[in-house]
């Protein structure tokens, strides 16, 4: 019995055919879209079908749907560029599975002199100020 390549097998019998055409679309459609998308937005949501020229995009949270949404017009033109069968891309709020939205920025440590001019600067301040209080806090946390 002779071992066969998977591309064979797929390549046989029509159905798989179809589904092995259909996922090297994806996979086309996919690299162009990260490829036209800011890299934080690209490492976030991914193409999840392809179907009669309407690509459906999956963002893991509203926020990011939202963001998506704003940047999709110009991502469309030059996705329709590489990719002539796209008319239309739709967004769709799906958490994808293992996947963790970034975190904030990593906390920026204050120099012991920076602290000294703030603790300075905020004893100048009346002490009901609204700017007094938000110094404070600024020096406490850091």
């Amino acid at each position: 019995m002779s071992a066969r390549r998977l591309h064979d097998h797929l390549t046989t019998q029509d159905s798989l055919a179809q589904l092995a055409l259909h996922a090297r679309t994806i996979g086309r459609v996919q690299r162009a879209y990260e490829k036209f998308l800011p890299p934080e937005l690209a490492n976030i949501s991914r193409v999840l079908n392809v179907k009669q020229g309407v690509v459906v995009v999956s963002a893991p949270s509203g926020a990011v749907a939202n963001r998506l949404r704003q940047v999709l017009p110009s991502v469309l033109t030059t996705l329709r560029e590489s990719c002539r069968e796209v008319t239309e891309v739709r967004v769709k709020v799906q958490a994808h599975e293992g996947q963790q939205l970034p975190v904030s920025a990593p906390r920026r440590e204050v120099s012991q002199q920076a602290r000294a001019r703030l603790a300075e600067g905020n004893a100048g301040l009346a002490p009901d100020s609204e700017l007094r209080r938000a110094l404070q806090k600024l020096i406490d946390r850091s």
